[in-house]
């Protein structure tokens, strides 16, 4: 079959959704299996209804007999699906749990847990699937997919998922051949089809920050719950997130991402007490209390939900306006499919404002970051060419030994990244403060993401597998503040060498720029010559920030 001849019902699709949907009926004539990537929010779930809705279309014209599965790991995912399919009159059965069968019906929406049980496994084969839809497919690596695919090899598969990406950066090309993806986050908010937002984080010197660098990892390979409980969950720590929230979002509806239950009910009685709206909810709250906590809080009538992994995947709640983010994380998946929570768009919504109080900033940037997928679909992100190691850092063959940081439990102010005037302080006063200067990012030699502006900006080395960037990035290694120590270049190369001796990390920083580069460290520290060969306009001074920049200019 040529599967761009199937009968399209595309009108109430929008762009984004035709041209993902051209794209997966041309890899269908060519693939056996595809995966596509759509961020959180913007439309999945009703693109790939449209797509079993051709299908039954076409092949009911040509008089066809066909079995359609989609399939899920969560029942808020199979209750969406099935509310979707219906709005679009396409009759199914469910495979899940007590839920009575209906195994004549063409599509069938099955737990991928109960699907394969001693219970259901023979009427599964029986069924002979033709095509398999998996929801969520940044899942599907799970033995139980593999062994759903392995039974059903000559079927049409297809993926969805915001963030083909795994914890341990496996591969997904042993499931699917090919991945398809959408435009970035970026797009979908100029286009208005999601959300803009402000975001503040903590900073990267922070104490908090500090204390989730140190966490330790479990064999998962994100952070041991029990270590991040036993350091997170603490009066002093809650009460940071109270004022964050207090400061920026004061009044908004939104979810709260807590480390476990005991967390996320001492947070919850922690805003109740300052007579906020808040509850707890997690997966073991029964399902008609978690329903109906759910619906007041859509309503209105619950402020603030504080949920542990409920909300990340499946949750429909358009008019969030605030999300904050109390549980660490080495998850980019998590990270976006958090945030993705309050990107979501309704008539009338102003910007989201993102509360990160645990520094996911520090390790994935913005949400609407420019992500490489198609790395990530591959597994070609999990080596650490630069590796972290408490005062040292690595890089290469050669090792570089910095002196502690100094942290201070009281430096928590909070870093507006992006926006973001608090709510309880009057417009005037806000007016009033310095303007605050965009934070930008630069690449500095392949080598060093460099984060900030004139006025303050940290240094970041790059995650790379085999000398290739991956995106990612490791800890901070260099902090400045034109408060604390103000570098100028000026005309006077001496006096500019000088200035970088002064300080050993900068030293490494400028040395190795200028190794990698294959140019003298006194010829970079000349103004005149930098400008010259960096195409910059010559000047009579330079900011520190200016002259790492004109460094990112120079072509390696």
């Amino acid at each position: 079959m040529d599967f761009q001849q199937l009968i399209q019902y595309n009108n109430n699709l929008r762009e984004h959704q035709v041209e993902a949907k051209r794209k997966i009926y041309d890899a269908w004539n060519r693939y056996g299996s595809v995966m596509l990537q759509m961020p959180t929010g913007t439309g999945k779930t009703y693109l790939f209804t449209s797509i079993v809705n051709d299908i039954l279309s076409t092949y009911r014209e040509l008089h066809k007999d066909l079995h359609i599965l989609i399939v899920a790991h969560r029942t808020e995912l199979l209750d969406q699906i099935s509310a979707t399919l219906s709005k679009f009159g396409i009759a199914h059965g469910f495979v899940q749990g007590a839920r009575e069968q209906h195994l004549w019906k063409r599509v069938q929406i099955a737990s991928i847990m109960s699907l394969l049980t001693e219970k259901n496994y023979n009427n599964t084969l029986r069924l002979k699937f033709d095509y398999i839809i998996v929801d969520e497919a940044h899942h599907s690596l799970a033995d139980t997919y593999i062994r759903l695919f392995e039974l059903f090899p000559n079927a049409k598969k297809l993926g969805v998922t915001a963030t083909p990406w795994r914890l341990n950066h496996e591969s997904f090309l042993k499931l699917y051949q090919t991945l398809i993806t959408s435009p970035q986050i970026s797009w979908f908010i100029s286009k208005h089809l999601l959300a803009d937002f402000d975001y503040v984080s903590i900073k990267p010197d922070s104490y908090t920050q500090k204390l989730v660098d140190r966490s330790e990892v479990s064999q998962t390979g994100d952070f041991s719950n029990a270590d991040l409980d036993n350091t997170f969950n603490t009066q002093r720590i809650r009460s940071k997130l109270y004022e964050s929230y207090k400061h920026f979002a004061d009044g908004r509806k939104g979810i709260i991402y807590a480390i476990n239950k005991l967390h996320a009910a001492k947070i919850a009685e922690l805003y109740s007490s300052h007579g906020i709206n808040a509850v707890a909810i997690d997966c073991d709250t029964p399902k008609e209390e978690r329903q109906n906590l759910i619906e007041l809080f859509k309503e209105g009538r619950i402020k603030v939900l504080v949920n542990v992994e409920i909300f990340t995947e499946g949750f429909d709640c358009p008019d969030i306006s605030f999300i904050q983010l109390a549980r660490p994380t080495k998850s980019l998946a998590l990270y976006l499919q958090q945030v993705g929570r309050g990107l979501r768009i309704v008539e009338g919504k102003g910007k989201t404002i993102i509360i990160d109080n645990v520094g996911l900033y520090n390790y994935f940037g913005l949400p609407d970051a420019n992500r490489k997928w198609q790395y990530h679909f591959k597994g070609q992100d999990d080596v650490e060419h630069v590796t972290n190691k408490k005062d040292r850092i690595s890089i290469g063959d050669a090792d570089y030994v910095f002196d502690e940081s100094k942290f201070n439990e009281d430096n928590e102010e909070m870093l507006v990244i992006r926006g973001a005037t608090p709510r309880n302080v009057p417009i005037k006063s806000v007016l009033q403060k310095s303007i605050v200067k965009p934070i930008q990012e630069i690449s500095l030699c392949d080598y060093y993401l460099v984060r900030g502006n004139s006025d303050a900006f940290s240094v970041y080395p790059f995650v790379k597998k085999k000398g290739k960037v991956t995106g990612g990035v490791s800890g901070c290694i260099y902090e400045y503040s034109s408060k604390q120590h103000p570098i100028i270049f000026t005309a006077n190369t001496d006096k500019n060498i000088e200035l970088v001796k002064r300080d050993t990390k900068l030293e490494t920083i400028i040395g190795f720029s200028a190794m990698l580069l294959q140019i003298p460290e006194n010829e970079i520290l000349n103004l005149d010559n930098l400008c010259r060969i960096s195409g910059t306009e010559t000047r009579d001074k330079a900011s520190l920030f200016e002259v790492l920049k004109m460094l990112s200019e120079i072509q390696l």
